[in-house]
């Protein structure tokens, strides 16, 4: 059970701390706004009423940021709007940890801490790539996988299943959904990530690659271990995908912030938080934002 007041009052102690960190990440925000408005001026001198709408933008952007920082210097009271929802994140937050401790036992902390870097490797939040690795842990050690064996089947097929994702252009929790669906046998969403995965596709896999037994003969093991061989080898090509996208493309770079404002406001109620780190995570996701966005109305 969650002490609930320990962590109203870790979230009020902390406010100095993150009233620093949401300034600092609001000065970046004025400089994305402030650049925008300079490729809206230079828009609508060269393409009259596109460049107006645009600058209308780029001044709906600097209000913003005026706006975030008029907030913010009112000081703990700035942060008042924020307590439910970081209640409600650090409360998932603990739940999917305590889950992890219970799912890998000793190979927990291994992976709590690639949940640390999840929002730029597959643009999760901590909490959410915990919640998911926990199910498909849990479905590979009901299959009769190890618990160290589970944890890496699931952290790799987690990974390669985000960068297949940002190569089909579907979301990343619809790509997580698809992966532990096909981890219990469900290959029905497993077409959204480009890959023709049914018992058919399996069994002729298994035979070319040395299996002996008839893909109904198989154990729940079995299948899962073939299930996943078989993901990981059609979708090789796109190893590494997501974390080149992050930082490169609109809609990478756009999740990439959404994935690291998560942890941040979760961290807000986790006494144990490495706030510097998570601001400083957001900051770069702001900053790969204004890289990918302001070339393109200018």
């Amino acid at each position: 059970q969650m002490d609930i007041f320990k962590l109203v009052g870790n979230i009020i102690i902390k406010n100095g701390e993150a009233i620093a960190a949401l300034g600092e990440t609001s000065e970046k925000a004025k400089e994305v706004a402030d650049d925008i408005e300079d490729a809206a001026e230079s828009g609508e001198k060269a393409s009259g009423k596109w460049g107006t709408a645009f600058k209308k933008i780029g001044s709906g952007a600097i209000a913003v940021g005026k706006t975030v920082a008029t907030g913010l210097a009112v000081g703990a009271t700035a942060l008042g709007g924020l307590t439910a929802k970081a209640l409600s994140a650090a409360g998932d937050l603990e739940q999917n940890m305590g889950g992890s401790e219970a799912v890998f036992a000793e190979y927990a902390t291994k992976m709590q801490d690639t949940a640390k870097t999840a929002f730029s490797d597959m643009g999760l939040s901590a909490s959410d790539f915990l919640g998911t690795a926990n199910k498909m842990g849990a479905l590979f050690q009901g299959a009769g996988f190890g618990i160290e064996e589970s944890a890496t089947m699931s952290a790799d097929a987690m990974q390669r299943a985000a960068d297949v994702a940002s190569i089909m252009g579907i979301d990343t929790a619809s790509a997580m959904e698809a992966i532990a669906g096909a981890a219990k046998g469900n290959f029905t969403m497993m077409d959204n990530l480009g890959v023709a995965m049914n018992n058919t596709t399996l069994e002729a896999y298994a035979m070319a690659n040395g299996y002996e037994k008839a893909w109904k003969e198989m154990s729940n093991a079995e299948k899962a271990e073939v299930s996943m061989a078989y993901f990981l080898e059609k979708t090789q090509q796109y190893a590494g995908n997501f974390e080149r996208e992050a930082t490169e493309t609109i809609s990478g770079s756009i999740g990439l912030k959404k994935a690291s404002i998560d942890s941040f406001v979760a961290g807000l109620g986790n006494a144990d938080a490495d706030m510097q780190n998570l601001t400083e995570n957001m900051v770069d996701a702001f900053g790969a934002v204004k890289d990918n966005v302001v070339p393109v109305l200018q």
